[in-house]
């Protein structure tokens, strides 16, 4: 049964394009089923941003992967807008340990940013 991941465990992380493709392109991540393939290869994600990661579950699939893996929420810019898009993403832990944490003041700022994008009848 999938575990919840503590916040402090991981905490809010980011990627760069160059990133993902490392994730893309691990080889363990064909085991897993929420795979960043359709994202990358339909040009969705922009090259230049970066990519918000929040992992929420840790994966049922510890045998196949060889370590354990997350299900995680994956905030991307959208290539060519000001958009951002939410899709669920599974990570090899090697994967996700790779990636930097935010520290306070950057994820205030990732907050306020992707609280920006909402309606404000959404806030309310």
């Amino acid at each position: 049964m999938p575990a919840k991941v503590s916040p402090g465990e991981y905490g809010v992380m980011v990627a760069s394009y160059a990133e993902l493709l490392e994730l893309r392109d691990d080889p363990r991540s064909a085991f897993l089923n929420a795979r960043l393939d359709p994202l990358i290869s339909t040009g969705r994600v922009d090259r230049g941003g970066l990519h918000v990661f929040v992992p929420m579950l840790e994966n049922g699939y510890r045998d196949a992967v060889g370590e354990r893996s997350f299900r995680c929420y994956l905030w991307f810019l959208e290539s060519g807008k000001n958009v951002r898009s939410c899709v669920l993403i599974d990570v090899p832990e090697s994967g996700l340990s790779a990636l930097r944490r935010l520290g306070q003041g950057a994820l205030e700022k990732v907050v306020l940013n992707l609280l920006g994008e909402l309606p404000i009848v959404t806030l309310s």
